[in-house]
């Protein structure tokens, strides 16, 4: 079983106040792989989060800008990885 670190300062970042980015952001952990990526589609993420396609690219948009993950779509899928991912990773 894998666990993930949330930090207190989340609480003070543009996620928190953003209930379905923070719900993103929170999946993308737990789907992220040993070296933080993770492969999926945006109807897979939708699914999983129960939001609509277009708050998933909204989301995923705005953890971009704020510089939490980097994402490369391509023509199957988008691939995100997680930035500073060891830091979220329990000791």
């Amino acid at each position: 079983m894998s666990a993930i670190r949330l930090k207190k300062e989340i609480l003070e970042s543009s996620e928190y106040r953003y209930a379905a980015r923070l719900k993103v952001f929170i999946t993308l952990l737990f789907l992220a792989s040993e070296s933080g990526e993770v492969t999926t589609t945006l109807s897979t993420l939708a699914r999983r989060t129960q939001l609509t396609i277009k708050q998933i690219r909204s989301a995923l948009s705005a953890l971009t800008k704020s510089g939490k993950i980097t994402k490369h779509a391509t023509r199957y899928n988008t691939i995100i990885n997680i930035c500073n991912y060891e830091s979220y990773l329990t000791l």
